[in-house]
């Protein structure tokens, strides 16, 4: 009775899961920003600098692994640049939202950790669905929290700490970022579990190597992803400059509340133990959140990860001690948080998973729009990366390239600094004129903007070509 009960609560826990992003996807759902490009630089079969005007320092992607991947399918299925997107958000989510089920004696727990994160905050779950590769490193995070004890074992837990090894270079090999992990080493030592740290922080370091090893250029990855960092930032005057993920984040009062509220219901039912919170698990969401007043990603890639997984050991320990694993009363419960799991994931609140069904998209394929867009060989010079997202999502193979791409910071110096006087100043007109004397016949200037407002820029002419969308190009007179 107790396998069946057990097994019945696994098929709805996983069955739940699988189908919130098939019926996300169903309404049409298609994430906005770099996921479109991903997808386009796989379809497209070219370098960054093929498709970007970049500064000389850059010189290698940045997401070999992944671009790898999606190369692999591209080659192998057939796929366009939606079908790549699809596969993107679909298996990423169900990758970070799976693992766990398996990993836990009590599934449902996760569930439970799942629904009170959608709760507290909806936007984890809307960065879940992006269809980005930093959800691998988020994934391997909640690997690492669930299976850190094993790393306090007297003897060398060798399968344990390989495992490890392995999943870091898959996560540099994919995401790069590999300096962040500092983050979940730094947590071991702060809960002062040096062996289990000292063995984490081992494996680290050859993981990182090897990662950096298989994307066949080792040291200009590893100089390159730290370029990328201190340009991504440094070099602005605002906040607002930077791009949202990058900003700071308020403080996430509801989570904290979460927190609260299950520390509060430990404590009532007479279960208070100092370990709680005095674990690197706790302490790594404690480090997240403190640091996302920084760079809110802090927050929402290492934190809530972390976050989860500790509500989730929470609630798993009192499922143990007050149901059976074979009482009808745990299948019920997890019939009841399942569903109500994915009527709140589901929930298309203020259009999150349809507004993109309204975009209309820049194509060569359109031969009215077509002679309006760049000509081979031109550069489409732009404020807002949007731009850069649709038009290259929809066109991977054109033969024009982007000055504003999905970094600014990764923009040639004078054009960098261009694009940052038009930000001090909210997008003034007078600001793009430098751009406008360095656009040359082939080169297009796009503006999103609402239909009734012609840019006012002396010397270009303008056709509105979407909505709020406006091409510009030298006059053929000129």
């Amino acid at each position: 009775m107790s396998r069946n009960v057990s097994l019945i609560v696994l098929i709805v826990v996983i069955g739940g899961i699988i189908l919130a992003p098939l019926k996300i996807i169903g309404y049409g759902y298609l994430p906005f920003d770099d996921a479109f490009r991903h997808s386009a630089k796989a379809v497209s079969g070219k370098d960054w600098s093929e498709i970007l005007v970049l500064r000389p320092e850059v010189r290698m992607d940045n997401h070999v692994g992944w671009h790898a991947i999606l190369g692999l399918i591209y080659r192998f299925t057939g796929w366009d640049t939606e079908g790549l997107v699809v596969f993107s958000v679909v298996s990423l989510f169900l990758f970070f939202c799976l693992l766990p089920v398996f990993l836990l004696r009590r599934p449902e727990a996760w569930l439970c950790a799942l629904l009170v994160i959608v709760l507290a905050n909806s936007m984890l779950f809307c960065r879940l669905l992006l269809g980005r590769p930093y959800i691998v490193t988020m994934s391997f995070l909640l690997v690492l929290c669930f299976l850190w004890p094993k790393l306090k074992n007297k003897n060398i837990p060798f399968g344990t700490t390989a495992l490890f090894v392995i999943l870091t270079a898959l996560v540099t090999w994919i995401h790069g970022s590999w300096y962040l992990l500092i983050i979940p080493v730094l947590s071991f030592f702060l809960a002062r579990e040096f062996r289990a740290g000292i063995l984490f922080a081992a494996s680290t370091v050859l993981g990182i190597l090897l990662g950096a090893i298989m994307t066949g250029h080792p040291y200009l990855f590893l100089k390159q992803n730290m370029i990328h960092l201190f340009l991504s930032l440094g070099g602005y005057k605002l906040t607002r400059m930077l791009v949202v993920e990058f900003q700071p984040f308020t403080g996430d009062v509801m989570a904290v509340l979460a927190v609260i509220i299950m520390l509060m219901w430990r404590k009532l039912r007479g279960a208070w133990n100092r370990k709680t919170i005095d674990n690197p698990v706790f302490i790594l969401a404690a480090t997240g959140w403190a640091l996302g007043f920084l760079v809110q990603r802090f927050w929402f890639d290492w934190g809530l990860p972390a976050l989860l997984v500790w509500i989730a050991f929470e609630f798993q320990d009192y499922l143990k001690k007050s149901m059976k694993s074979y009482s009808p009363r745990r299948l019920f419960m997890a019939v009841i948080v399942t569903a109500v799991f994915y009527l709140a994931v589901t929930a298309d609140v203020n259009s999150r998973w349809t507004y993109k069904l309204t975009t209309e998209y820049l194509s060569l394929e359109d031969k009215e729009e077509a002679e309006w867009l760049p000509e081979p060989g031109g550069i489409v010079y732009s404020d807002d990366m949007r731009v850069f997202y649709d038009t290259f999502f929809k066109n991977p193979k054109a033969p024009w390239r982007y000055i504003l791409g999905f970094e600014a910071a990764l923009m040639p110096p004078e054009d960098l600094a261009i694009f940052r006087s038009i930000q001090w100043n909210g997008g003034a007109y007078g600001s793009f004129e430098p751009w406008v004397k360095k656009m040359r016949r082939p080169d297009r200037l796009i503006l999103k903007r609402p239909s009734g407002e012609e840019p006012k820029i002396p010397g270009i002419e303008w056709h509105y070509a979407a909505t709020d969308t406006w091409i510009g190009r030298l006059p053929k007179t000129r």
